[in-house]
């Protein structure tokens, strides 16, 4: 057996195995390279994506509100509208009825402005005020309206 290279290493002196290896690992670092670089536009540009409308008035109200208190929020694009149910902070059984409606109309103003001023393509907010799964009352807003129009539904509230 020779040790001496055999045809083209033989009349070249250049031994291909090692520039084959080469290219390979290059060819490989460059498919590599160009999958993460796909994967990291397209995470960036989910990053960089608009929250939903369901998601941003979710937020809206709980910043007024209190956290976890939005329990649904349903958005019709076609009518324009969002509805909203919440807990109602500001409910406590044992104040005067009085009391209680100018609380739950003054929470459920704020909240449905909150998203009128910062969703401006949408025209109208309903809100539905809860406490322990049952219906309080049902606020209206309407874009160009200054005031709500709410109703009470619990007994409690009732005239």
């Amino acid at each position: 057996m020779s040790m001496r290279p055999k045809n083209l290493a033989r009349k070249t002196g250049i031994n291909l195995v090692p520039i084959l290896i080469y290219i390979g690992v290059a060819v490989v670092v460059a498919a590599g390279m160009y999958a993460w670089d796909m994967k990291y536009r397209r995470d960036e540009e989910a990053r960089r994506r608009p929250p939903s409308p369901e998601v941003i008035a979710k937020n809206l109200v709980e910043n007024i509100v209190g956290s976890d208190t939005v329990r649904d929020v349903k958005v019709d694009q076609e009518k324009k509208a969002v509805t909203v149910t919440f807990d109602s902070v500001l409910f406590k059984p044992g104040k005067p009825k009085k009391d209680l409606r100018e609380l739950m109309e003054a929470e459920a103003t704020l909240a449905t402005q909150a998203v009128l001023m910062q969703m401006r393509e949408y025209g109208q907010v309903n809100a539905v005020l809860v406490n322990q799964g049952k219906t309080l009352a049902v606020a209206e807003a309407v874009r160009g309206k200054d005031k709500i129009s709410i109703t009470f539904v619990d007994e409690r509230l009732k005239d």
